[in-house]
């Protein structure tokens, strides 16, 4: 097979960040595939915030994302209506709306989280959809709840292929190679105890010890899709995901990368984990070493994603293949007083996400949208892009359009989701926070305060209730709320 030639753009990040290879007409369309049939990627990047990519005005280096930002048509308002990791999963895969978590029962395997449940129906999910129209569909991933638990077989089973790589589950080195002494520089005091001390520890194990890059599970997961590339190019037309659980906490990025964000003032403990509420028991310091540690793991998972791109654009599938990237929620780093993932603050460091789409053709190249893309989009949008009909049971909407100058079917004027019992509705003035009961709300007057951080619901009583009212006329009624 012959390889494109490679171009390359200089980037100033460590280790395979180096370097971000931009796709060139290198092989002829024989090798790989008929113009006239796209395949699908689909590019998941778990706990990736916008506000930490650089093509969204980041100092963080992420030049792997930035090209495919450069190559596309990046989303401004992207905000998954469900949240956090397996709801978000269920309205990407579904195309359907997953919040608000009606007569939700937990699974005794995933946990008590509304929402937390397996995917009911594996027929009616977007991937099904390609494989009934003769695509070969395959998912890489290192997600711990898609790819390693019993409720998530089925799942697995309605693709042609599936690769679980081991890392954020299971055990790929024993917890015993991994000193105590290791295991404390990468938790703050705090934690030091047994809840935290056995995780950590296996989680090291599992990531090269926050010393061995190549051990990474971003580099292992972008590594072993990889090495599908040519097996997708021989199957096609094929739809294949690759869905990387970093920079998903815990984080344990090695020293080149840590060392570009780090103060070098700063001599405590790495922040390898934090608990999910208020950040009142880390320092300052403390908080600034977070910050750096999620930049560094956010850098390193940028640098094996342009791994796997490298070998993508190599095989020449740049060519007939279109692209969707996006994340599922984010992470607080210490605003608003808080760390995690904490339902009372659905604020853009939370709720909001990239999101790019890439069109084999360079259509709306570099552009952005103000659109309010979400997750349950992803599905009607590949289908189209590739002529394919959209089933009437997906509830989101195809996005392409606006790829051409248009606008979606579905008029959005307003946008609504949320994450356990809470719900947030956004406008282009206005965001609205609150328990799924209408109480403790939170709103927020955007055109005056764009950042999010000044409460005015007493100010304006009357728009709280149009948009809580708003949330209940779309959503169908009261929301639940569960003890």
């Amino acid at each position: 097979m012959r390889l494109s030639r490679r171009r390359f753009l200089q980037a100033g990040a460590a280790g395979a960040a180096g370097a971000v290879l931009l796709p060139n007409a290198g092989c002829s369309m024989e090798e790989t595939g008929s113009p006239d049939q796209l395949n699908v990627l689909l590019l998941i990047i778990d706990s990736l915030r916008p506000d930490h990519v650089g093509a969204y005005g980041s100092q963080v280096k992420t030049p792997h994302v930035d090209a495919l930002c450069t190559r596309g048509l990046r989303f401004e308002r992207a905000f998954p209506e469900a949240m956090v990791t397996i709801p978000a999963r269920r309205s990407i895969f579904t195309a359907r709306r997953i919040f608000p978590f009606r007569h939700f029962v937990p699974n005794e395997e995933l946990g008590q989280s509304p929402g937390w449940l397996p995917i009911e129906n594996v027929e009616r999910t977007f991937t099904s959809e390609f494989r009934r129209h003769g695509y070969w569909t395959a998912q890489i991933s290192d997600n711990p709840h898609l790819g390693f638990t019993k409720a998530y077989e089925p799942f697995r089973k309605s693709f042609s292929h599936w690769t679980s790589v081991v890392g954020q589950s299971g055990f790929y080195k024993a917890p015993e190679t991994i000193t105590l002494k290791t295991v404390y520089n990468w938790l703050p005091p705090p934690l030091r105890n047994d809840r935290y001390v056995p995780g950590m520890r296996k989680y090291l194990a599992n990531s090269g010890g926050g010393v061995n890059e190549e051990e990474t599970c971003a580099a292992r997961t972008y590594k072993e899709a990889r090495t599908h590339l040519e097996e997708a190019r021989l199957r096609q037309p094929f739809c294949l995901t690759v869905d990387c659980f970093d920079p998903h906490e815990p984080w344990s990025p090695p020293p080149q990368y840590v060392d570009l964000y780090k103060d070098p003032s700063y001599h405590g403990p790495n922040i390898g984990v934090t608990k999910y509420g208020f950040a009142r028991n880390f320092s300052d310091a403390e908080l600034r070493q977070l910050k750096a540690i999620y930049a560094a793991e956010a850098t390193m998972t940028d640098a094996w994603l342009g791994h796997f791109m490298e070998g993508f654009y190599e095989t020449g599938l740049d060519r007939n293949t279109v692209i969707i990237m996006l994340s599922d929620h984010g992470y607080l780093l210490g605003e608003r007083g808080y760390t995690g993932k904490v339902p009372s603050q659905l604020h853009p460091e939370l709720a909001q996400v990239p999101f790019v789409i890439i069109h084999p053709d360079g259509r709306a190249a570099g552009t952005t949208s103000r659109y309010f893309a979400s997750t349950h989009d992803v599905g009607p949008t590949l289908l189209s892009m590739v002529g394919l009909p959209v089933p009437g049971w997906m509830e989101g909407t195809d996005l392409s359009p606006v790829l051409t100058g248009g606008q979606p079917a579905q008029r959005r004027d307003f946008h609504y989701g949320g994450m356990y019992n809470r719900f947030f509705i956004r406008t282009d003035d206005w965001v609205l926070i609150g328990d799924n009961r209408g109480q403790e709300r939170t709103l927020n007057d955007l055109q005056a305060d764009p950042r999010e951080m000044h409460n005015v619901v007493h100010r304006h009583p009357k728009v709280s209730r149009e948009l809580y009212r708003t949330v209940l006329d779309a959503a169908g009624g009261p929301l639940p709320y569960y003890e």
